[in-house]
């Protein structure tokens, strides 16, 4: 994402999924990236698309996330909207909450799809959460969030954007007390 100002970006990201194993066949179904510019939280430049699997949601998913096949049936599948997220996030550096599994899934389909790897630096707020709240046992959205103080509607938890957005307010924080 190319900043009028120039100033320090990093792009929030947060993906929601079939499942856990893209090696098993499980498939991005919705990606939300949103760029914090300067330690602003920018979600008028954010970028959001819900993503057809070409394969039917779990219920049990649907549950979690409350995508529904119905909702992706019209949706670009990955090979579409892989290139415009790729170009939307360009080199920034990336955040989410447990980047090894979002990142890992990136990586997974872009291999499957032919692309190179990302080669973008990666910042995990479960790693900060670690760093800040040594003591604590559980680091998971829900327990970091708690313990920052920040409320939020549990009832969108588990879309792409209200998580990518939480975990731009969880970074924003967790990077002050480090």
């Amino acid at each position: 994402m190319k900043s009028q100002n120039k100033g320090e970006i990093v792009i929030v990201i947060d993906l929601e999924t079939t499942g856990l194993y893209p090696e098993s066949g499980d498939m991005i179904i919705e990606i939300a990236a949103i760029p914090i510019i300067n330690n602003e939280i920018h979600l008028e430049k954010s970028y959001e698309t819900l993503v057809n699997p070409g394969k039917c949601i779990p219920p049990n998913i649907t549950r979690i996330n409350h995508i529904t096949n119905d909702m992706v049936k019209t949706a670009p599948p990955i090979e579409q909207e892989l290139p415009k997220f790729l170009e939307y996030i360009e080199d920034s550096p990336l955040v989410a909450h447990n980047a090894p599994f979002d990142i890992g899934f990136l990586q997974y389909t872009l291999k499957r799809l032919g692309y190179r790897s990302l080669r973008n630096p990666i910042i995990d707020t479960v790693s900060l959460s670690k760093k800040v709240f040594k003591k604590s046992m559980y680091h998971n959205m829900d327990a970091v969030l708690k313990r920052l103080s920040i409320q939020y509607d549990r009832t969108i938890r588990h879309r792409a954007k209200e998580d990518a957005y939480l975990t731009a307010l969880a970074y924003l924080r967790l990077s002050t007390m480090i």
